[in-house]
């Protein structure tokens, strides 16, 4: 895999249009994310100039390419889609994204983002849309026929560790990271403490097993990096599951114990949407629709 030619930006951003061009290439029937149309060319030109202007403004150094990484491009999309007010829109600039960088990635240009991390940003835009009422979405099924405890035990163990975090405390990735990275921070016997989700909001306390509790002291111990968000994403996509199902499989199995306890579908999804983070009952059903 190469990186873009140039010395500016401007002249990265030429080149890595050169590199997408595919208007006398058949489409039909191929996995081809390239530039096919006159209307994509332009809409991808937008796109790079603004991530380009996003650059420019950190003062970030290096290849465009180099700097797609998860961290700015979670920054970038931050800034660029609070002066999009739809959410229909912000899925599509988000999709746009995703399609803009697979088709780098199939012209030979190195990029370390996973298409997961594209599908994951969607649903947490999703999940705020309907925090805000704005809109009810539509849940993506969950197709797997994998129970994620099954999956946890076939991962390698540091990924294993945190799917098996999610699995347990209904934490998003990017959450479950910030735990593990500060752990003294966090945990407190079999309790996990102060986590901060999406608009500043602290999860309640969440209590684990000793098993997890073990496991994240171990990695501690061995002071090992964790994997990157795209290797656990590519490798949760082995067996046909996002790390976004694994918080729906928390939500649903939550909502039914409490079902079992004798609460009402209404107090149920109270409990959980606190137990997610959310105020609203939506978000939960939003969740249990992708089993129905």
């Amino acid at each position: 895999m190469a990186n873009l030619k140039g010395g500016s930006f401007h002249k990265q951003v030429r080149d890595a249009n050169f590199r997408l061009s595919a208007f006398n290439e058949p489409r039909n029937g191929t996995n081809s994310n390239r530039t096919h149309s006159d209307a994509t060319r332009i809409k991808r030109d937008t796109y790079f100039k603004d991530f380009q202007e996003f650059a420019e403004d950190k003062e970030l150094e290096g290849k465009l390419n180099t700097l797609m990484t998860e961290d700015n491009m979670t920054n970038f999309l931050e800034q660029r889609l609070e002066s999009i007010s739809s959410f229909s829109a912000q899925e599509d600039y988000i999709r746009g994204w995703s399609g803009l960088v697979q088709g780098l990635q199939q012209s030979n240009v190195s990029i370390n983002l996973h298409t997961d991390f594209f599908t994951e940003t969607v649903n947490t835009y999703r999940e705020i849309a309907i925090e805000n009422g704005t809109t009810f979405g539509e849940a993506k099924a969950v197709t797997t026929s994998f129970h994620p405890i099954n999956i946890i035990s076939s991962l390698a163990e540091s990924m294993g560790t945190i799917a098996q975090l999610q699995y347990e405390t209904g934490l998003r990735v990017s959450e479950a990271y910030e735990v593990i990275n500060n752990l003294e921070r966090h945990l407190d016997n079999l309790t996990l403490h102060s986590v901060q989700g999406k608009g500043g909001q602290i999860y309640r306390d969440k209590v684990i097993s000793l098993q997890l509790k073990r496991l994240l002291l171990k990695l501690k111990a061995q002071h090992k990096s964790l994997p990157h968000q795209s290797t656990y994403y590519r490798h949760l996509q082995k067996y046909n599951i996002t790390s976004h199902d694994i918080r729906a499989f928390y939500t649903k199995e939550l909502y039914e114990q409490k079902l079992e306890e004798g609460y009402s579908h209404i107090e149920a999804c109270v409990i959980v949407s606190k137990e997610i983070n959310h105020h609203r009952i939506q978000i939960t059903e939003y969740y249990l629709s992708k089993f129905s």
